[in-house]
């Protein structure tokens, strides 16, 4: 997992491929007017989702095999709880979608606010999405980016 600040995202593009790529699609958008939908980089066809909601007192942690998220809020602010790494997918994994729920404890929380991004890694249990002071309306981008482990 990595947390940080926005203008210091390229100092992790040896970390995560097509992180690069990434930051050059959003850096030429406005992502302040796009609208909420799922978009594709020009170059590789990575996938991007625009999403708005309002955050949630709890929810189940979830867990992908084959993409790590890079998330950065737009608006709004939002408490992430990342959990330790699992070493084998949750009973009801979905391959198709790269999504599990479990039940997980001991997790490490994290204020994500406009200006701040986290990355998690496959394998790695988090739950985005929670309130950090009060409930409130996200607007977020999550970012597919291919990523395999081979635990």
């Amino acid at each position: 997992m990595i947390y940080d600040e926005y203008d210091r995202m390229k100092l992790y593009i040896g970390a995560l491929p097509f992180l690069g790529e990434l930051i050059d699609e959003l850096e030429s958008i406005d992502v302040e007017a796009i609208q909420a939908g799922t978009y594709y980089t020009k170059v590789s066809g990575i996938k991007y989702m625009v999403q708005e909601y309002e955050t949630a007192a709890e929810k189940r942690p979830e867990v992908h095999a084959d993409f790590a998220d890079v998330q950065l809020i737009i608006s709004g602010s939002e408490k992430f709880t990342a959990y330790r790494e699992i070493d084998s997918l949750p009973d009801g994994f979905d391959s198709s979608a790269d999504i599990g729920f479990l039940d997980a404890e001991d997790g490490v929380d994290f204020p994500l606010r406009p200006g701040t991004f986290i990355i998690v890694f496959p394998y790695e249990p988090h739950t985005p999405g929670l309130t950090l002071d009060k409930t409130g309306h996200i607007r977020k981008i999550v970012a597919k980016i291919p990523y395999r482990v081979d635990i």
